[in-house]
C-alpha cells in the first residue's frame, strides 16, 4: 500500500532557491535601469536625438525617485500622479513614469498594482530586447507574488518565447500550477525545470521532484510516480522516499507474495522496518523458507534498533528469536551435506537453496558460486530470483561490477526487475551502462 507520507507537506517556497536570485533586487534594480530620471539608461528609440522629458514631467519624477530612496512612498506616489497629469505625454516620459512608479508601488508591497506599471513599461516599445525580457521575467515573479496565475503563464510563455532560458519562469508555472490543483500542469512544468537543469548540468532539484512525485500520485499515474520515486532515492536517498518506493512497487498489480521475503529484504537494506509486525513477519517467512539464519538477521537487527523486545508481545518475540537461533546453528551444522546433494541433483533446485542459504551466513563467495551452478543446471521454476539473489549476494561480497551486470540481466515482469532496479540504485550503480 503506498503511504505517500510526505504529501501533506506544503513544497517549500522556490522563489529565490537559487543562488543570486533576490526577487526584490532584480525587480527593483531592473525598474529603474539603475539611473535617475535625468540620466536615463540607453533606450532603443526611432528619434534621432536622446530622449527627454520635459520639466513639468521629469521634476516630479526625480522628486519621486528622492522620495522613494528616504521610503516616503504616499508622497512618492503623489509626485509621480502629478507627472501623470500632464497631457500628451511621450512613451519616453510614460516609461520613466511608470518605471519609478513601479519600484515604489513594489516597495510598498502591492504586487498587482507593480505589474500594471511596469506593463506600462513594457507597452512603451522602449526596451531593448534583453532589457525587456528581463522586465518579462520579472512579470513572471510579481504575478507568482500577486497569485495571478492566468498572467503567470502568460508571461511565462512569452518569456520563453522572446529566447528566455531560465528555469524560473518554468519553476514557477510549476508551483502555481500546483498550488491550484491543477496536477497536469505541475508535472508539464516540473519536468520542463528539471530538462533545464539537466542541460545545464545542474542537479535535479529534491523540491521539484517532490512535486512531480505528488502530481503524478494525484493523477494516479503510477508508472510515472515510481519513475519519480527513483529519481528521488537515486539524488537523495532518504529513508522516506525508500519507503515510498518499494512500496509502490510491492504495490504494482501481479506483485507475487512469493517476492515478500525479497521486499523485507530490501527494507532491512534501505533501513525502511519500522514496526515490529514487519521485523516478525520477515523473520516467519524467512523460517518458511528454510533460511533461519535470515530470521535471526530480522530479529537481531529488531532488537538492535529498539523496536523489538518491548511491550506485551516480547515474550513471544523472544520465543520467535530462540527457535531462530536454535535453527541457524543447526543449519549451519548441515551446510556440507547440502553442498554434496546439490551436486548430485540432477536440476540446479538444490545448488539455488544452497546458495540461499550460504548469503543468510553471509558466506557471500560460496553463496556465489552455489547459484551460479544451480542457473547453470537449470530446471529452475523461477530462474530470475535465482539471478537476482546471486547480483545481491554480488553486491554484498564487494563485486561492483559482476553485481551490475547480473542485476542488469534479471528479467520479469513479476516485480524481480523491478526490485533488481532497486538494488541496482542502492549499491550506486546505473540501471544501464553508461
Amino acid at each position: 500500500m503506498i503511504t505517500h507520507s510526505w504529501f501533506q507537506r506544503a513544497v517549500r517556497p522556490m522563489i529565490g532557491h537559487r543562488k543570486g536570485r533576490r526577487l526584490a533586487r532584480l525587480m527593483v534594480v531592473g525598474l529603474l535601469g539603475g539611473a535617475g530620471v535625468a540620466t536615463p539608461p540607453p533606450l532603443t528609440v526611432v528619434a534621432a536625438e536622446a530622449p527627454s522629458a520635459r520639466l513639468q514631467i521629469g521634476r516630479p519624477v526625480q522628486q519621486a525617485e528622492q522620495l522613494l530612496k528616504e521610503g516616503r512612498l504616499r508622497e512618492a506616489l503623489a509626485e509621480l500622479a502629478e507627472a501623470d497629469a500632464v497631457e500628451n505625454k511621450t512613451p519616453y516620459e510614460t516609461y520613466v513614469i511608470e518605471a519609478t512608479r513601479a519600484a515604489v508601488l513594489l516597495q510598498s508591497g502591492d504586487y498587482p498594482g507593480t505589474i500594471k506599471a511596469l506593463e506600462a513599461v513594457l507597452a512603451t516599445g522602449l526596451l531593448p530586447p534583453a532589457d525587456a525580457l528581463n522586465r518579462i521575467e520579472t512579470l513572471v515573479k510579481l504575478c507568482y507574488q500577486a497569485k495571478d496565475y492566468q498572467k503567470l503563464g502568460e508571461y511565462a510563455e512569452r518569456y520563453y518565447r522572446s529566447g528566455g532560458t531560465d528555469a524560473e519562469p518554468h519553476l514557477l508555472l510549476a508551483e502555481a500550477a500546483f498550488q491550484r490543483g491543477d496536477f497536469a500542469a505541475a508535472a508539464v512544468a516540473s519536468r520542463a525545470v528539471l530538462a533545464a537543469d539537466d542541460r545545464a548540468g545542474r542537479p535535479a532539484p529534491e523540491a521539484v521532484l517532490q512535486m512531480l512525485a505528488t502530481s503524478e500520485y494525484r493523477q494516479q499515474h503510477d508508472a510515472a510516480y515510481r519513475a519519480v520515486l527513483i529519481q528521488l532515492v537515486s539524488h537523495y536517498p532518504k529513508h522516506e522516499y525508500w519507503a515510498e518506493l518499494i512500496a509502490a512497487v510491492q504495490g504494482e498489480p501481479g506483485f507475487p507474495d512469493r517476492l515478500a521475503l525479497d521486499v523485507a529484504r530490501l527494507k532491512l537494506a534501505t533501513s525502511t522496518m519500522a514496526t515490529p509486525a514487519e521485523y516478525l513477519d520477515a523473520a516467519q517467512r524467512a523460517l518458511l523458507a528454510g533460511l533461519p539464519a535470515d530470521a535471526k538477521s530480522f530479529l537481531d537487527k529488531g532488537y538492535a534498533a529498539g523496536i523489538l523486545g518491548k511491550g506485551a508481545d516480547a515474550p513471544r518475540q523472544q520465543r520467535l528469536a530462540a527457535m531462530a537461533d536454535r535453527q541457524a546453528s543447526e543449519d549451519a551444522k548441515g551446510l556440507a551435506a547440502q553442498a554434496k546433494e546439490a551436486e548430485a541433483a540432477p536440476n540446479g533446485f538444490p545448488a539455488v537453496r544452497l546458495g540461499e542459504a550460504y548469503a543468510s551466513f553471509a558466506r557471500y563467495d560460496d553463496a556465489i558460486a552455489a547459484l551460479e551452478q544451480g542457473l547453470k543446471k537449470g530446471g529452475l521454476d523461477h530462474p530470475e530470483e535465482a539471478t537476482l539473489h546471486l547480483g545481491i549476494a554480488c553486491l554484498a561480497a564487494g563485486d561492483k561490477a559482476k553485481a551490475a551486470a547480473v542485476l542488469r540481466s534479471v528479467a520479469g515482469e513479476e516485480g524481480t526487475r523491478d526490485l533488481a532496479q532497486l538494488w541496482l540504485i542502492l549499491g550506486g550503480i546505473p540501471a544501464s551502462p553508461q
